[in-house]
């Protein structure tokens, strides 16, 4: 999850055709400043994960810490992130050490801090903000079909109330869930997975009617768009995302759109699940997703996550999981979800507030470096993308977690 997220950052709100322009191909990480050349605060520190992953991260501390999916645990959690001073003169920090994130979720933030009754913030949005952070919940949850519905119904409730988004949440966890189980990446593991959110969907009725929006108006529609990619897998490309844009587009998108890899989750849903089925490896499936752009971000994590779920960690290219920061901490928290919580060491677990202020930090100063670099090098309109390597030799490197962690 972690590597789509980070791959996809530095292309978020781009089309294909600006990516194309400006890279050629994306198959490794960059920084995004030739394609962001004025809009310094859409540079990324290569290798560097957004918001998508951080919750997830968060939502496996709720995990590690409670023994259980709690709410009220992960509401503490962000409430520490966003209070967080990160201390750097090149940058400033407004959401603590909370990276990259969109209106809906600063606004869930907003009311947090506030002090507004948990039950109460939920965003009527059919993004994808409640999806990319149920990883830790399959990983934990996957043998027990029940206990991972529940789980992912309140940790989706937090901050997204619109079935479309809750939804969506269920589609991503039960997939991961079964691709963990060794079931195979076929046409049918789509149709399972519709069946699995229609289900869903009926009981969110029943037991949330009085939660959740969009019941009246969208009951069935992410497993309806999931439903339609059994069939564009016996279409070219293109045909296949005609499909998908058009059942999307009967869903209720707040405005009219043309990327199938737009924030929207009836859409960008439909498109990872056909990436996995098409894609004939890891690397292959997310070079191909992220190169759509959109919202490349969260797209290549989910896409990541259920590649990763199928391929394993083996199937990840060691030139993508070598420059990945917090690989040690994202690893040793993956482990401890699939332990009994009393044989978890607690003590060999990278803190997580720390890291993230560190990685911020680190970030920032990327940025200056590239903003100085562009100034430098401005008569002779380049536009430097440093490598990994430059990166590392300006910035010292994340905190190490204890021996054998």
């Amino acid at each position: 999850m972690a590597v789509g997220d980070a791959l996809g950052a530095p292309l978020e709100g781009l089309g294909s055709q600006q990516i194309k322009n400006s890279y050629g191909l994306v198959d490794d990480y960059v920084d995004g400043s030739r394609a962001w050349r004025r809009k310094s605060d859409r540079w990324r520190l290569p290798g560097l994960y957004t918001d998508d992953t951080q919750q997830a991260l968060c939502v496996a501390e709720t995990l590690i810490e409670c023994g259980e999916m709690q709410p009220s645990h992960l509401a503490e959690i962000w409430r520490k992130m966003y209070r967080t001073h990160v201390d750097c003169t090149s940058g400033k920090f407004p959401n603590g050490v909370h990276r990259n994130i969109g209106r809906n979720f600063r606004k869930t933030l907003e009311k947090l801090i506030a002090g507004q009754p948990q039950g109460e913030i939920t965003q009527a949005s059919a993004g994808l903000g409640a999806a990319v952070r149920v990883i830790p919940l399959a990983i934990a949850y996957h043998q027990d079909s029940d206990q991972l519905y529940r789980a992912v119904v309140e940790c989706s409730l937090i901050s997204h109330n619109d079935i479309r988004s809750v939804a969506a949440a269920l589609a991503v966890a039960f997939a991961t869930a079964r691709l963990l189980n060794g079931e195979e990446k076929a046409p049918s593991l789509i149709l399972r997975v519709a069946g699995d959110v229609a289900r869903c969907e009926r009981r969110l009725a029943t037991e949330y009617g009085d939660r959740i929006v969009g019941l009246s108006c969208h009951p069935n529609a992410i497993s309806r768009c999931i439903g339609q990619v059994e069939r564009a897998v016996e279409l070219s490309q293109e045909d296949a995302f005609a499909m998908i844009l058009d059942e999307a587009r009967h869903h209720g998108p707040s405005a009219p759109f043309k990327l199938p890899t737009k924030g929207f989750a009836p859409a960008a849903l439909a498109t990872c699940f056909y990436m996995l089925i098409q894609s004939e490896s890891y690397q292959d499936g997310v070079i191909e997703l992220i190169n759509l752009g959109g919202d490349a971000d969260s797209a290549g994590a989910i896409l990541g996550a259920m590649s990763g779920a199928y391929f394993g960690y083996q199937g990840i290219p060691k030139f993508w999981l070598t420059p990945l920061h917090n690989a040690d901490g994202i690893d040793t928290r993956a482990v401890a979800l699939t332990l009994p919580p009393e044989k978890v060491d607690r003590s060999k677990i990278p803190d997580l507030i720390e890291i993230e202020k560190h990685l911020c930090v680190l970030e920032s100063r990327h940025r200056q470096f590239l903003s100085l670099s562009q100034t430098n090098g401005h008569k002779g309109g380049t536009v430097v993308d440093s490598s990994i390597q430059r990166q590392h030799d300006i910035v010292e490197g994340p905190p190490k977690p204890e021996p054998n962690a």
